[in-house]
């Protein structure tokens, strides 16, 4: 199968992207403006799925994979705000974990600060969105991740246990099954989707760990990039306040 052929659904994801866009903007109601961010979702998710699974092989669709999981996890952070808007706080996780799915498999580093310095030198990706141009630098994708732990940390703080899909929780990993049927088994793995340092914690223990290594992420970030200061301080913000909803103290970020 062509890589051409392969992109008519990139290309549909990338519309019906627009088409969310367009909706928000016009002032339609809530739960209109969800149900197009969740078509949007489903078919880049889609898209992502169909590339871990095959046919063509893995070292090929490598760098495609990440530019598209990071697409969907910026898709994601866009829909979870409409998606709660709407009303439909089952959404609002389903949306959040498939963010940290993708998010993860896109980051360079898999969420190790320690590796940040070496990575940030490395190549840029294509850039899937809309409207956008340009690349997305390993910098971009690894803000992508931290932001997308802090995102559905509160998300669990608000709507504890948020859970996502039903079934077992899926511990992401970049093996996947090849064929047809396994693009849906995937689809709903990433709606169910913890970090391999989270699997097996309790809502509230996640979400302090995922804020925790959102605020080490950044900070890894700032170390090599001055810039991104600002980016930190937020970070360490949204953690307290993260801490607050909890009712704990804020944990101490080393």
């Amino acid at each position: 199968m062509s890589k051409h052929h392969m992109r008519g659904p990139l290309q549909t994801a990338l519309a019906t992207w627009r088409q969310a866009r367009t909706t928000a903007s016009s002032g339609a109601p809530p739960r209109r403006t969800g149900v197009a961010y969740h078509r949007a979702v489903n078919h880049l998710q889609m898209y992502a799925c169909m590339l871990r699974a095959g046919p063509r092989p893995r070292e090929e669709v490598r760098d495609e994979l990440s530019a598209t999981c990071h697409a969907l996890s910026v898709l994601c952070r866009e829909s979870v705000p409409k998606v709660a808007a709407s009303g439909a706080a089952h959404y609002v996780a389903v949306h959040a974990r498939t963010a940290l799915a993708a998010a993860h498999l896109a980051d360079p580093v898999r969420g190790e600060p320690g590796r940040v310095g070496a990575a940030l030198d490395g190549p840029a990706l294509e850039r899937f969105d809309p409207d956008g141009a340009g690349d997305v630098l390993p910098a971009e994708r690894i803000a992508g991740a931290a932001d997308v732990r802090l995102l559905l940390a509160s998300v669990i703080a608000e709507r504890p246990p948020a859970r996502g899909a039903t079934g077992t929780p899926w511990r992401i990993t970049e093996d996947a099954d090849g064929g047809f049927r396994a693009v849906y088994r995937d689809r709903r793995r990433f709606r169910r989707a913890v970090l391999p340092g989270c699997a097996g914690l309790d809502p509230q223990a996640e979400a302090l760990r995922m804020g925790g290594e959102a605020v080490r992420l950044h900070a890894a970030l700032a170390a090599g990039l001055p810039g991104h200061r600002t980016e930190l301080a937020r970070a360490q913000r949204q953690l307290a306040d993260l801490a607050r909803l909890l009712g704990v103290a804020a944990p101490t970020v080393g």
